[in-house]
């Protein structure tokens, strides 16, 4: 297995240089921390690259996420890059962290992972006993028993806490209106609610994943679901796209539930070199087995259709060239 190399933000502002007419590449891509899954999409790029063009490498750079990557980018510190859905539309049109200040020479390479993954879909789920004595089965009981709920969020910082008190308040919902707001990383959500700590929350998390199934076996669980409506504005707002858990897929539901999805870009600079950009896309197309092998969640959820969908920032020329040549676009 060909070794990852992880450097620190630090001690990394390298530019990809292409090594003539032998098409090889050294990349420095700007992930998140390591272990994660933004890590192995890292592995799996760098044997993507290396077998596409033998002798190139991709080296991943650890950081603070997605909006600290954009910035990267767009300073052309880094050639390329992990940015959720919501961290690139917040920096293309310069909002949020990014508020006058448009990073608006970001580019879309490719998709490592889509919305329709369900790799991110915001869950709002209540203790199942609280939503039983308040009579809570939706978001319009929700909305008349605030009060007497308390409710946990992403901590402040992350947009994913932005994304899981907009759906909430899409419905009308003030997040000052329960009991209380706690806000805390969505590893600490868990033990929250197994430890009564807080009667729900609404956060962004992969479709059944495993702190959802720990949640489910210590209390009962009620699903609420978002709506079409808000869950489109809402998508919108933050550049992901509704997506739908179906009444067989957990137990503790009884019939579809609609929410917010968000997914995962590479992006880069639109000073790229065209060939680059189209090179690098062709090899992710030419070796998307290999891709899909970086992790068992992409092996399920990826396709050529998947990689090119579209997102905020435009895509590269380069890229859409490769897309446009595969049918993609």
């Amino acid at each position: 297995m060909r070794k990852l190399l992880i450097g620190a933000l630090a001690t990394a502002a390298i530019a990809a240089a292409p090594a003539g007419a032998q098409d090889k590449y050294s990349l420095t891509l700007a992930g998140a921390s390591p272990g994660g899954l933004w890590s192995t999409i890292g592995a799996g790029l760098d044997k993507v690259y290396s077998k596409a063009y033998p002798g190139s490498t991709v080296t991943y750079q650890t950081g603070s996420g997605g909006l600290a990557n954009a910035k990267l980018i767009n300073d052309k510190k880094v050639p390329f890059g992990i940015t959720a859905d919501m961290e690139l539309a917040a920096a293309y049109r310069g909002e949020g962290a990014f508020r006058g200040k448009p990073q608006s020479s970001l580019r879309t390479l490719f998709r490592v992972y889509a919305p329709s993954s369900r790799f991110q879909y915001t869950y709002v789920l209540l203790n199942g006993d609280v939503a039983k004595k308040y009579g809570i089965t939706d978001m319009a009981g929700l909305k008349k028993n605030a009060r007497q709920v308390r409710i946990a969020f992403n901590r402040p910082g992350n947009m994913d806490g932005d994304i899981g008190i907009a759906v909430i308040e899409a419905n009308d919902i003030p997040a000052k209106s329960f009991k209380q707001v706690v806000r805390a990383a969505s590893s600490e959500m868990t033990s929250l609610m197994l430890d009564r700590r807080v009667d729900a929350v609404s956060f962004g998390i992969s479709y059944n994943h495993a702190r959802i199934r720990e949640m489910e076996k210590g209390i009962p669980l009620v699903q609420l679901s978002v709506g079409a409506a808000p869950s489109a504005d809402v998508a919108t707002k933050f550049g992901g796209q509704p997506c739908t858990i179906k009444a067989n897929e957990h137990k503790f539901i009884n019939e579809d539930k609609i929410s917010v999805c968000v997914g995962g870009v590479i992006a880069v600079h639109k000073d790229m070199p065209e060939k680059q950009a189209y090179d690098l896309v062709k090899g992710v197309l030419k070796e998307i087995e290999t891709f899909k092998g970086a992790h068992r969640a992409l092996k399920a959820a990826t396709t050529p259709q998947s990689i090119a969908e579209p997102a905020v920032a435009p895509h590269h020329p380069g890229a859409e060239k490769a897309f446009k040549e595969a049918g993609l676009l």
